[in-house]
């Protein structure tokens, strides 16, 4: 009885859901299409053994080469997890890269020197080669200790590598409050020949976790409002005030400007600057239109969207055209449309094609949420140093 008083009461939801989407229109489908994930992960706790382990540092750009395309921008080191449930290992340490983009030659190697282990010719203990998604653990001779665990995210934008540490040559990482990592990308034998004598600098990592920033996170949230309000300063008195502010039907407004662009589309279908602000009104109109024919015009709107964006390439207005596709992006929905990314691409390369500052700052912090929005969090994180920098 229980069992179907609980599926009465989630049928009941979804009744109700159903209905306020219909009576409420595509507005409020598009925020209860965004409600589940938020609803559950709410009431949800995961153990940190599931997930990686507690974080004990974070390094940004550690090796400085965050700007370049497979650059290191992130590297996480974990706090070593025992006692783990359903885990391939019941004690392991997780280290993660977070790279800008896929890099192009898939071969880390990190060496690793611990506080409590013994000192060897080399000034590292152990090595982590990962090599075309293969991880292995080495120790100071060369030789072979065990696999890791390597676990690739995001067509190879993040790489979770876990070293288990059931043998005895790793288990003092287990009790070492520091550890110092080395790191060698990329080379014939990376890492492996690396010697007291190299001109090489480690990060120093403590092992111990460390409480959640939550002075960091209220500093980022205050800087990306801060740069939008910059931006609506700087930008915002251009002739495109929304009518519905005085009170006047939205639709009106939308109606007469799909006609004013439809009627230059027929005079020059090449017209990429009204082809772009014809599908970017589209798109308006569907948030003003029930769920079901909202879904029809920002799927045709991307039709005029993605036509503008592929004659506007490298000519004049390409800025417009680009900042209306990624606008329209940012705005619907990443769980129906799937376009999160299309828009923190079009950020990023209005970013790179302006000079003005604010622009720049407000194009990687749009960039950064439609990043996080498609959980490609390597990007994000790099979108948000980049709207910092712009500000520097």
């Amino acid at each position: 009885m229980k069992f179907e008083s609980v599926k009465k009461f989630f049928y009941g939801l979804k009744v109700a859901r159903t209905a306020l989407i219909c009576i409420l229109g595509v507005p409020m489908f598009f925020v209860f299409s965004e409600v589940p994930a938020n609803f559950i992960g709410g009431f949800l706790r995961v153990d940190p053994s599931y997930t990686g382990g507690l974080v004990a540092e974070e390094f940004v750009d550690p090796i400085g080469n965050a700007g370049e395309r497979g650059g290191l921008v992130r590297y996480t080191v974990h706090q070593p997890v025992t006692g783990a449930r359903w885990q391939k290992s019941a004690e392991y340490w997780q280290v993660v890269f977070d790279f800008n983009g896929a890099p192009a030659k898939n071969q880390e190697t990190v060496c690793i020197a611990a506080d409590n282990m013994a000192e060897s010719a080399r000034p590292w203990n152990f090595a982590l080669k990962i090599d075309g998604g293969q991880g292995k653990v080495y120790d100071s001779k060369g030789a072979l200790i065990c696999a890791a665990e390597i676990y690739p995210l995001n067509g190879g934008e993040q790489v979770k590598a876990r070293i288990p540490l059931q043998d005895k040559r790793l288990q003092p990482l287990l009790a070492s409050k520091k550890t110092w990592h080395y790191f060698d990308f990329g080379g014939a034998n990376p890492g492996l020949e690396l010697t007291k004598d190299a001109d090489t600098l480690p990060v120093e990592a403590s092992m111990v976790a460390k409480k959640k920033d939550k002075g960091k996170d209220a500093e980022d949230e205050a800087f990306i409002e801060r740069v939008k309000k910059m931006y609506d300063a700087a930008f915002n008195n251009n002739g495109t005030s929304d009518s519905s502010d005085d009170g006047a039907d939205p639709m009106l407004a939308i109606n007469a400007a799909l006609e004013e662009y439809g009627k230059k589309i027929e005079q020059n279908p090449n017209d990429y600057i009204s082809l772009a602000n014809y599908g970017s009104w589209l798109a308006k109109k569907g948030g003003e239109s029930s769920a079901l024919k909202a879904m029809k015009l920002v799927k045709e709107a991307y039709v005029y969207l993605d036509k503008a964006a592929e004659l506007c390439a490298g000519k004049e207005g390409e800025i417009e055209v680009l900042m209306n596709r990624a606008s329209v992006s940012a705005s619907v929905p990443e769980m129906v449309f799937k376009k999160s990314e299309v828009g923190a691409n079009d950020f990023t390369k209005v970013a790179s094609l302006s000079d003005n500052k604010v622009l720049k700052a407000y194009c990687h912090v749009m960039a950064y949420e439609c990043y996080k929005k498609c959980n490609k969090e390597s990007k994000a994180f790099l979108a948000l140093q980049e709207a910092k920098k712009a500000l520097e």
